[in-house]
């Protein structure tokens, strides 16, 4: 037997941990490997244990490029996969369906008397009734049940979801284009074209008044247009026809407009002037105006030849992007994305920079623009263009102040594809992929951000932009007015040294070397608009400038004369100080030839004449984009330093204004690296790859001097580190780790080249390795410096690895021999001394300790592929023996074993191919204690002892054993917030499991098997948290080894689980202060997956032997954890699923995939989306193979809903055939004899519960087979000791016999046949299986909604049939008894058809179960049965009080029954003790002891036949009644429960009993002193007409909720009736008229609905105080109806008459039933003068009542005293005193009403006089006027009555001398009947 881990640790866990999980000293992995492998079988080792030969693959991959040719190499060795437009796509794998989820079928058989004979049986399983061996039975099951199973279990359960770090790297940060917009030009003109036009488009954000793009020029012009132009452009590249543009925003705002400039030829005239034509012409209009036109049009084409080249602003348009760049979606998108983020596992340590930048989604738009806005030609700076997009964003008054131009621009705005063809760079590179058929290409506009954007520069970008912005000639007396400025980069002096490196505009060539500035006409202070775009040669020199050439251009051609007169000269030089010259410059402007050598000075040098005398009057802005040049002080120096120090440079070197010598450049330089953090953030980050490449490069470069420069370095990486994770600007990954060092890391960082070493004379160059240098500036780090390196440990982390990685490519040496013992010492020091930092952090933010955990898991992680694991795994001891608080740090350890055990290697790690009794006693094994390792080796080994985590284990698997430990610790803890630890540890070690059955290595039968066993101890610790675990079957979890009694105990109350553990002779308990499982549904259910998969994967001959080794209290353990399995695999349809499959589709599909031969891995991996072609060689990660549950979104297409149902039906087949696997083990190896210790019932229980669930056929198939081996095994013991099993057993299969699958009813019959055939034979009668298998029927038709009586009839007829094949029985009266109780089944399926129609109906479907259950009455286990399944029906319809009274017939019934068994005195008398609670319940005496006898075989057997079922039931009643708000019947039946309670001695029930009653009687007075109780309301209804059928003329009480409203039940009652004969075929009767049949359409249905209200004589009223009184137990109810003689409802006074009709019902109120027939009618006529003497008794009543409420209510008796005597009412009662009192009658029969009346008035009177004096008392001083006027009416109603009172008839008060025939009693005469008036009138 294992040994349980509770019983080892002796101590509670608290601040210390225990020795036990102290980590032992592992195995020196080295060497024991190459020992042990040497004795295997080289196949064996090869395939088991061997790494492959490259176990480490180093690869370098070179560097991508975005276009088809990079432009120059680039200076980083990575170039990024530069995407236009991000989309993120989420693939979630859809499961499918599977169960056999059966679709009951609509058709019933209506015939009731249906002989079975005449149904058709279905197909019986052949070998039955052949005689089987039971060994070989077993055998053939085994084979069936082993073949076409799914070979990876994992591969169909829902992934584990991670909860903390780990994964692969970050990409490459680079720049992305998170909301590009592609604009493009489809249509652009003015009414009139006379001439071509040319756009300039660029962005503005007008908020922060940028320019935010470079500028894009196109052109619209049609050829005959351009023709004009063809001799100033003698070639056009196709790069410069673009009219597509993509543009890259960075910072989306509602605030960026698009703005397009058009120019113009240069001609003569203002801007104004020029535009004229084009506000006042259309073109197509004839006459004169085509005629100017044409003249337009060739003055136009005279100036584009003469003056082509020079270009005028003309007009332009904004366009809002406001609409594109929604703010708040983009907001939105934003947490979107980061959520996103946050769910990704952590698992992943991967980050892409561009997942930051959201993209909007703003659908492709045209705009057709109708006006342009004239330019003004003071008006062209930026500035004012901010100035008038403010003034348009604000109003559109804009455009009257601002002249426009008739027009249309037709402009597209998409977001950009990913992918464009044909797309060129801002460099005008193609991109890839490039289109072959080249017609136009889209351009890439460059993007100038608002602000930094912080990353590092990957590609070659050398761009400079000149902006020439203001010229002031205004004091030069010059001529020059029409000024231009030719603009040209020159490497040289001589006019030929222009370099044509400017990029060229549209419909040109691609560079020139010369542009011209827009021409301003006659303004001698010209703005400037322009954007001059240059590609800055790779290596500047001091010739190197920008040179500025002014000129005046003539528009008029003069004769001779040039149209170009020279006015002077300005430069630039680019170069000062051989650092690139950016920024804004005022330059003076030369009027002389420039001299010689100009280009080395400054424009201020030269002594030359100037204008203004020298003055800046030429303003112009230089800015460079550049990945060359820094324009930073510290990176310059610092690079120049560094190249000086590497290559073959002249000393002294110049710096800025600074000469360094060759003695001084080291101290220089290691100021140059102090002076690095100085720089700033931005041009550091853009060049972060370069400087830490040189900075890596120094560690191994020796100095030109002796020394070294480690520790600068060293420290200055340390700064840059820290200052790049403290930045707020810059992106972290969830790790907290910076993006930009985790690109550099990955992609960009190579091994240092030591063999760049420059040999100086006389300086003796040493090779240093540079992961050496970095372990040990790490060890010897002090202060700030160490704390930043701990912080950020693992970038340095990261670089060791890279660094070893690289060492290995060049040499790859043994293992041991790989790396020098100084850096092994070094790597051990930075883990102690990183773990103590773990320890001393912890009572820190946990954040920080984390990372910093994670990260040394990780480099440690990496370890394993690199080093000597032996050495790694010493490091991992001192590890988690230095974290020595284990309730502080398990968390910690837990996380830092789980990261380790994620290697691809893991299993070879632990040794997996090796057994226990291989396992080295010590660190150093000899050879003589290591054996085969084969299977075989399990026989000599103690077999339970590998289910132990014992020492050896722990040592010889080391990974698997702390992780083990570590789960352990977590189970066993007892501290706050341990259920997170324990989730997450379980998580890992499914995750370890779900990575082997998705790995293909992993897939062979012998390899699993290994890979099992090395699991095993994870069972015993599952078994020892048993009672930890959470019960998903609902019910309090009870263990198998209970005894009956203990059973029964349970039953009546719930048990301690400590007292009940300790009864099933348990030695572990469930803590009573710690923190269970039994709330992390999510941690039992993935504890549960690992335990079947490792009874799946495991040796079955190895489990047997378990098996057989242990006691029956440690496998009634197991079957425990087998029934917990069965009801936490249960298929479940989801409810989203609305698809409704046919059942045989269903089965179809669920057998197809259970029977595929490529199991559920082909369909896993396809989620997982692993590459083709992955290999065991290549570095295998666990987050390529996880998927994540397709839950998640709500919005699951059909075919993702089927997927997910047939991967979930697949998965709960699959968990339960492997306990189904388990079960037979455990029967196999168990000899009958221990069988009958409590084993079978526990296989039983299980084999049952599964019976209950959604099950496929396959598992049915299975299961049946199962039990009827169990059954011809155990037969005897199964029918004599386990008889409740027996009963649920037989309704499980009864209702598998109701299936509509074929194959199901098949095996379900055979089984059921085979269990009476056994009980049979066992007993010789087995009529105790004959009453559970009808009382099972009786269950099922009237609780499962799913059965169908169809196929159940032809169950029926299938086990009639082979009780007639059986030919070893037909000897026995077996065949006569099975076809008896077959025929009873098929009487029962008949009444219960009926049942099936009225589903809708719930009063007709009350009625049917009423009607079998009275059926029932000499059978009283299925009137029991019935009652209770009536009870549950009210229950759903929330008829809690019918409820209540099912329950009292059936304890009714039960006390009737133990009566007869024994009288005890504490026991009720049958049903007479309980006509307290109701008079319907003595129904239940109807059978006496001499019909049938209570001990006969079979009869009252049931649970429920005993006290403590008694006790049950009525505690049931008692919980309905008290729900009801039938407090006061709850003490009724309390009386019936205390005394058995208190003769069985059970004061704890008793205690909570009297609560109980507390509790009721506390109810009873909160309602009495408060509101008014509300019990039901009653209605008649009388249905009339042949559509009802048996109800036709039928009169019932319906007992409805309270404050039901007649139109609520009329609503009711004609909508369902109204879907059962049609709306028009339904009509409800308005009035409660008795009815005339003959008058009524006999096609249509009538419905007569009634408020009625219960009745009681006078005597009962005395009985019946309490409001509750008058509403229980009722069983009379009165209406009245209003009528005339005339047939009227309603007339005079003097007509009206009124019918009271008392309705008497058969059974009381409440009852099991909530309609109750009308047995009996009485009608009784009410006089017109009888009406008026009830009325007026009504109102004096209330008079009565207002008058003496306490408190007082002044409101209320106003209220009714106004009523009675309010002038505006007063005729009421007068008007009826003047009718029937203004004259004494002449009918003698009528003296005695009038009398009565007169009487009632005089009281009346008398009540409104108390009412008047009452209310002055109560008035205050505001109201007198009112009680003035109330007194009055009530004076002069008294005096208008007075006369009508007072007059008495005479006749009245005569002595009378024959009392009886004179005088007729008042009763009688008053209530006579209808029919004896009018004869009496008639006389």
């Amino acid at each position: 037997m294992y040994k349980p881990l509770k019983n080892t640790i002796n101590q509670k866990l608290h601040n210390t941990k225990p020795s036990f999980y102290d980590a032992v000293d592992p195995v020196d992995f080295e060497a024991f490997l190459m020992t042990q492998l040497n004795n295997l079988d080289l196949d064996l080792a090869q395939e088991l244990g061997d790494f492959p030969e490259d176990d480490l693959d180093v690869v370098f991959t070179p560097k991508e490029c975005r276009t088809l040719q990079p432009s120059i190499h680039s200076v980083t060795p990575w170039c990024p996969g530069h995407s236009l437009v991000l989309f993120l796509v989420f693939l979630q794998a859809g499961p499918q369906q599977v169960p056999a989820v059966e679709e009951a079928s609509r058709a019933t058989l209506a015939c009731s008397d249906l002989e079975l004979r005449s149904l058709q049986p279905d197909p019986r399983l052949e070998h039955l009734l052949r005689h089987v061996s039971a060994e070989e039975f077993e055998r053939l099951s085994e084979e069936a049940r082993r073949t076409n199973r799914h070979p990876e279990l994992l591969a169909l359960y829902p992934s584990v979801d991670e909860v903390s770090g780990g994964g692969s790297p970050a990409r490459l940060s680079q720049r992305a284009v998170p909301a590009g917009p592609r604009l493009k030009l489809r249509h652009s003109r003015f009414d009139i074209e006379i001439e071509p036009l040319f756009a300039c488009i660029a962005l503005y954000d007008i908020k922060e008044r940028k320019k935010i793009s470079e500028n894009f020029h196109c052109d619209l012009n049609s050829e005959s247009l351009r023709g004009f132009l063809r001799s100033h452009t003698p070639s056009i590249d196709l790069s410069t026809q673009a009219r597509s543009a993509v543009f890259s925003v960075t910072y989306p705002s509602p605030d960026i407009y698009l703005v397009i400039k058009i120019e113009k030829v240069l001609q003569q005239g203002e801007i104004g002037d020029c535009a004229e034509p084009y506000m006042v012409l259309k073109e197509g209009e004839a006459g004169k105006t085509k005629e100017k036109i044409e003249k337009l049009k060739a003055q136009a084409e005279s100036f584009c030849q003469r003056l082509g080249k020079y270009r005028m602003p003309f007009a332009w348009i904004p366009i809002s992007l406001t609409n594109f760049f929604n703010v708040s979606t983009l907001e939105r998108e934003i947490q979107e994305k980061a959520t996103l983020l946050q769910a990704r596992k952590l698992s992943d340590r991967s980050f892409n920079s561009e997942d930051s930048y959201p993209t909007s989604n703003f659908k492709p738009t045209s705009l057709s623009l109708g006006t342009f806005f004239k330019q003004e030609g003071d008006r062209l700076s930026d500035e004012d263009l901010y100035k008038f997009l403010a003034d348009f964003k604000r109003s559109s008054s804009l455009q009257r102040r601002i002249k426009t131009l008739p027009g249309t621009l037709k402009v597209e705005i998409s977001p950009a594809p990913e992918n464009i063809g044909y797309c060129l760079t801002p460099e005008l590179l193609p991109l890839k992929p490039f289109s072959e058929n080249r017609n136009r290409p889209h351009k890439e506009i460059l993007e100038f951000p608002i602000r930094e954007v912080y990353v590092p520069h990957t590609i070659y970008r050398n761009l400079l932009y000149v902006y020439p912005q203001r010229l002031n000639f205004a004091n030069r007396l010059s001529s020059g007015r029409n000024i231009t400025i030719k603009i040209q980069f020159m490497c040289g002096e001589d006019p030929s040294c222009a370099m044509p490196v400017i990029f060229g505009k549209s419909s040109g060539p691609e560079f020139v070397q010369e542009i011209y500035t827009a021409i301003t006409y006659h303004n001698k202070s010209p703005d400037f608009y322009e954007e001059v775009k240059i590609k800055l040669p790779a290596k500047l020199t001091e010739k190197h400038h920008l040179l500025f050439t002014f000129y005046h251009i003539s528009c008029q051609p003069k004769q001779g004369a040039s149209v170009e007169t020279l006015l002077g000269y300005s430069w630039l030089p680019i170069l000062l100080n051989d650092r690139l010259q950016t920024g804004h410059y005022s330059l003076p402007v030369a009027l002389d030839k420039l001299p010689l050598h100009y280009s080395i000075h400054s424009p201020e040098t030269p002594p030359i004449k100037w204008v203004e005398g020298h003055k800046g009057v030429f303003i112009v802005e230089v800015q460079a984009v550049s990945s060359v040049h820094t324009q930073d002080n510290h990176l310059e120096k610092f690079f120049t330093l560094c190249h000086s120090l590497e290559s073959q440079v002249t000393f002294p070197i110049r710096m800025m204004d600074q000469k360094i010598t060759e003695a001084s450049l080291e101290h220089e330089l290691k100021l140059s690296i102090i002076c690095l953090n100085s720089s700033r953030l931005e041009p550091l980050v853009l060049f972060l790859h370069l400087v830490l490449d040189k900075l890596f490069q120094l560690a191994v470069q020796p100095m030109v001097i002796a020394g070294q420069t480690g520790i600068y370095w060293f420290t200055s990486v340390v700064a840059i580190v820290n200052s790049l994770h403290n930045s707020k600007e810059l992106s972290k990954d969830q790790h907290g780790r910076n993006c930009l060092l985790a690109s550099y890391v990955y992609y960009v960082f190579r091994l240092p080249d030591p063999q760049k070493e420059v040999v100086k004379p006389g300086i003796v160059g040493s090779r240093v390795h540079f992961h050496e240098e970095l372990a040990l500036q790490m060890v010897v780090s002090t202060g700030m410096v160490r704390e930043s390196v701990f912080k950020y440990a693992w970038f340095f982390f990261e670089l060791l690895v890279r660094l070893n990685r690289g060492i290995l490519q060049l040499d790859n040496n043994p293992r041991r021999s790989r790396f020098s013992d100084r850096f092994k010492d070094d790597i051990t020091t930075i883990v102690s001394v990183i773990t103590s930092e773990i320890a001393a952090l912890v009572v820190k933010p946990p954040k920080v300790t984390e990372k910093i955990n994670i990260s040394l898991a990780f480099f440690l992680y990496d370890l394993l592929s690199l080093m000597d694991r032996g050495f790694v795994f010493n490091l991992i001891k001192h590890y988690c023996n230095q974290l020595n608080s284990l309730s502080t740090l398990i968390s910690m350890r837990l996380e830092f074993l789980r990261i380790l055990c994620s290697h691809e290697h893991y299993l070879n790690l632990n040794l997996f191919f090796m057994t226990s009794a291989s396992a080295p006693a010590s660190p150093s094994p000899s050879l003589s204690s290591q054996n085969s390792s084969s299977c075989s080796s399990f026989q000599d080994h103690k077999i339970t002892g590998m289910f132990d985590l014992s020492a050896e284990y722990r040592q010889q698997h080391f990974l698997t054993g702390l992780l083990f430990t570590e789960l352990a610790a977590a189970l066993d803890a007892d501290i706050e917030g341990i259920s997170k630890v324990q989730r997450k540890a379980v998580s890992a070690i499914l995750s370890l499991l779900s990575s082997h059955d998705l790995d293909p290595r992993c897939s062979k039968k012998e390899v699993k098997i290994k890979i099992a066993a090395l699991y095993l101890p994870l069972v015993g610790i599952i078994l020892d948290s048993l009672p930890q675990l959470h019960d998903f079957t609902g019910k309090t979890f009870l263990p198998f080894n209970f005894s009956a009694s203990k059973r029964e105990e349970e039953s009546s109350g719930a048990i301690n689980q400590n007292v009940a553990l300790a009864i099933a002779g348990s030695q572990f308990s469930v803590r009573n202060s710690g923190i269970p499982l039994v709330s992390l549904v999510y941690t039992t259910r993935n504890l549960l997956i690992c335990f079947l998969w490792i009874m799946k994967n495991a040796d079955q001959n190895l489990i047997q032997k378990w098996i057989a080794d242990l006691p029956s209290m440690q496998l009634n353990r197991i079957l425990d954890l087998l029934f917990i399995c069965v009801s936490c695999f249960e298929y479940k349809v989801s409810e989203t699923r609305h698809v409704v499959l046919k059942s045989r589709d269903v089965k179809a599909r669920l057998e197809e995939a259970l029977l595929r031969g490529e199991g559920a891995r082909g369909e896993m991996m396809k989620r997982c989306r692993i590459p083709a072609g992955v290999n065991e060689n290549l570095r295998w990660r666990k987050e390529q193979t996880q998927w994540r549950q397709a839950n998640e979104r709500q919005d699951k297409t059909k075919a993702e809903l089927d997927q997910e149902a047939l991967i979930s039906g697949n998965l709960a087949t699959e968990a339960n055939l492997i306990i189904l696997d388990m079960q037979e083990n455990i029967i196999q190896v168990r000899n009958s004899r221990e069988c009958r210790d409590n084993l079978l019932g526990g296989v039983l229980k299980v084999l049952v519960n599964s019976l209950g669930y959604d099950q496929s056929t396959t598992y049915l198939t299975h299961c049946f087979a199962t039990l009827r081996a169990l059954i011809a095994k155990f037969g005897d013991l199964l029918f004599e000791e386990e008889v409740e099993q027996c009963a649920d057993l037989c309704q499980r299969v009864l209702h598998h016999c109701s299936s509509s699958i074929d194959i199901t009813r098949t095996q379900a019959c055979a089984t059921l046949y085979l269990l009476m055939r056994y009980s049979f034979s066992s007993t010789s009668n087995f009529s105790r299986v004959k009453m559970q298998v009808t009382m099972s029927l009786a269950s099922l038709v009237g609780k499962s909604p799913e059965f169908n009586e169809e196929f159940l009839r032809r169950s029926l007829r299938t086990i009639l049939a082979y009780a007639e094949e059986d030919i070893d029985m037909q000897a026995t009266p077996f065949p006569i008894q099975v076809e008896e109780l077959l025929c009873n089944l098929n009487s029962i399926l008949s009444d219960t058809v009926k049942m099936r129609e009225f589903q809708e109906d719930p009063e007709m479907l009350m009625d049917l179960m009423y009607r079998i259950a009275k059926g029932y009455q000499t059978s009283p286990d299925l009137r029991l049965t019935w009652l209770q399944n009536m009870a549950e029906k009210h229950t759903k319809r929330k008829c809690y009080t019918e409820a209540a009274m099912c329950l009292v017939h059936a304890a009714a019934l039960v006390a009737e029954y133990l009566s007869m068994l024994e009288d005890r005195s504490y026991l009720p008398v049958g049903s007479v003790s309980f006509q307290n609670i109701s008079s319907n319940v003595l129904e239940e005496s109807a059978v006496s002891d001499d019909v049938l006898s209570p001990d006969e075989d079979g009869i009252c057997s049931g649970r429920y036949f005993s006290e403590s079922g008694l006790v049950g039931l009525l505690e049931q009643a008692a919980e309905l009644f008290s729900t009801g708000g039938l407090y006061e019947t709850v003490n009724e039946v309390y009386k019936i429960v205390i005394p058995i309670l208190e003769a069985h001695r059970d004061f704890r029930k008793l205690t909570l009993t009297h609560s109980k009653l507390q509790k009721a009687f506390d109810s009873i007075i909160n309602k009495v002193l408060g509101q008014k109780r509300m019990f039901g309301t009653y209605f008649r209804v009388g249905f009339y007409g042949s559509r009802f059928g048996d109800l036709d003329e039928q009169e019932f009480v319906y007992k409805e909720p309270a404050i039901t409203k007649l139109p609520e039940i009329s609503h009711r009652l004609e909508g369902f009736y109204g879907q059962c004969f049609g709306e028009d075929a339904v009509e409800v009767i308005k009035d409660s008229a008795p009815v005339d049949k003959s008058k009524l359409d006999p096609n249509k249905a009538y419905i007569q609905i009634t408020f009625v209200e219960p009745y009681f004589d006078e005597y009962e009223m005395k009985d019946r105080v309490t409001y509750f009184e008058k509403n229980f137990n009722i069983c009379r109810f009165m209406y009245t109806t209003p009528f005339t003689m005339d047939g009227r409802p309603r007339g005079d006074l003097s007509e009206q008459y009124k019918r009271n009709t008392i309705l008497t019902t058969m059974h009381a109120f409440p009852y099991i039933k909530t309609r109750i027939n009308v047995i009996q009618r009485e009608e009784f006529i009410l006089t017109p003068i009888e009406v008026a003497i009830e009325d007026m008794r009504k109102k004096t009543q209330e008079l009565t009542a207002a008058t003496n409420q306490e408190p007082p209510d002044a409101k209320m008796l106003q209220m009714v005293l106004q009523g009675s005597v309010g002038a505006t009412v007063n005729q009421g009662p007068l008007e009826v005193a003047q009718v029937f009192l203004a004259a004494i009658p002449e009918d003698p029969k009528l003296y005695r009403h009038h009398n009565k009346l007169r009487l009632c008035f005089k009281e009346f009177i008398m009540r409104c006089g108390e009412a008047v004096e009452k209310n002055r008392h109560l008035i205050t001083a505001d109201q007198r006027e009112y009680h003035q006027e109330l007194k009055r009416n009530y004076m002069k109603l008294k005096e208008n009555l007075r006369p009508m009172i007072e007059r008495k008839i005479p006749e009245l008060y005569k002595p009378v001398v024959k009392v009886h025939s004179i005088r007729e009693s008042f009763r009688n005469h008053s209530f006579r009947k209808y029919d004896a008036q009018t004869s009496s009138q008639s006389t």
